[in-house]
């Protein structure tokens, strides 16, 4: 079998490269010929797999869940879909987590090898794939915004600091939604559409609630608070008030926001601003992992 081994040098903590050779030699000793390819810089993962995606039988991604982003964009435009394998290496590696993947490559090349194929959920943002998370609304773009060597040298820690440097900016979003056969209006502070149970670093669900394999959405939205600037701690105050978390279960979901300025992440990556709508659906067991 043919093994592409799509590496992000960039993406990450410096010592989660130590291993690589050692997830390769565990790949050549069970009979895969593998290519390696070191990513030049952004999109080009996604441009390098549209080209050359049906030479391999196995694409591995060495990098951060924007680099994961870039291969199943490249994937689900084209027919032919390789079999993935995922060595997370970004500061988060919420997709990564997902799976109970760790961080050690050397374990994760054994489990590719095994040949377990675990099918996952795609989402499509408009006309943009997506693996577990889109986001939109207070600090969603810290994650883009945040320094790569202060991440590299502080890991979570660098997106706290950054996340209070963006407090001033913090505004209401009105927003009107579409899902289930109703419609909703409301002003939030931030709204997430996942699949799993884990974004930024916490788990939302329960496991046994929300996999990546369902066919459905999670949606958290939550409502904007005036009085936030008094607010010392955001999250007990949430936790106390949760009349102002709305959560609900989807397979498509429509946002029409008044203000076009609105900015999205998917995967954690900055998707820039849309034209007032928002149109996200879900793709039941798209592609799969070898985990």
């Amino acid at each position: 079998m043919k093994l592409l081994m799509l590496i992000n040098a960039r993406s990450g903590m410096k010592n989660s490269k130590a291993h690589l050779l050692d997830a390769i030699d565990i790949f050549c000793g069970n009979g895969y010929e593998v290519t390696t390819y070191v990513t030049q810089s952004p999109n080009d993962a996604e441009r390098y797999l549209l080209k050359n995606r049906k030479k391999y039988d196995v694409v591995c991604v060495f990098g951060g869940d924007g680099t994961m982003n870039e291969v199943s964009n490249a994937l689900m435009r084209k027919e032919y879909k390789p079999l993935l394998g995922y060595f997370p290496s970004g500061t988060m590696n919420d997709f990564g987590t997902n799976f109970d993947l760790g961080n050690d490559p050397k374990t994760i090349a054994e489990k590719i090898v095994q040949k377990n194929e675990r099918p996952f959920d795609v989402g499509l943002f408009n006309d943009r794939y997506f693996n577990y998370v889109a986001a939109f609304g207070a600090m969603c773009d810290v994650p883009f915004t945040t320094d790569r060597s202060a991440k590299e040298a502080l890991g979570n820690i660098a997106y706290i600091l950054e996340g209070i440097s963006h407090l001033p900016e913090i505004r209401k979003i009105p927003v009107k939604y579409s899902l289930n056969g109703k419609d909703y209006k409301r002003d939030v502070l931030f709204g997430l559409i996942y699949s799993g149970n884990r974004v930024a670093g916490m788990e939302l669900e329960d496991k046994k609630r929300a996999r990546v394999d369902d066919g459905k959405f999670n949606v958290l939205l939550v409502d904007y608070i005036p009085s936030i600037f008094e607010t010392s701690d955001l999250l007990d105050y949430l936790l106390q008030k949760k009349q102002l978390i709305h959560r609900y279960q989807t397979d498509h979901i429509t946002l029409e926001f008044e203000d076009d300025s609105t900015v999205w992440t998917l995967d954690g990556e900055k998707a820039g601003t849309i034209d007032g709508k928002a149109e996200i659906t879900i793709i039941n067991k798209a592609l799969s992992l070898l985990a």
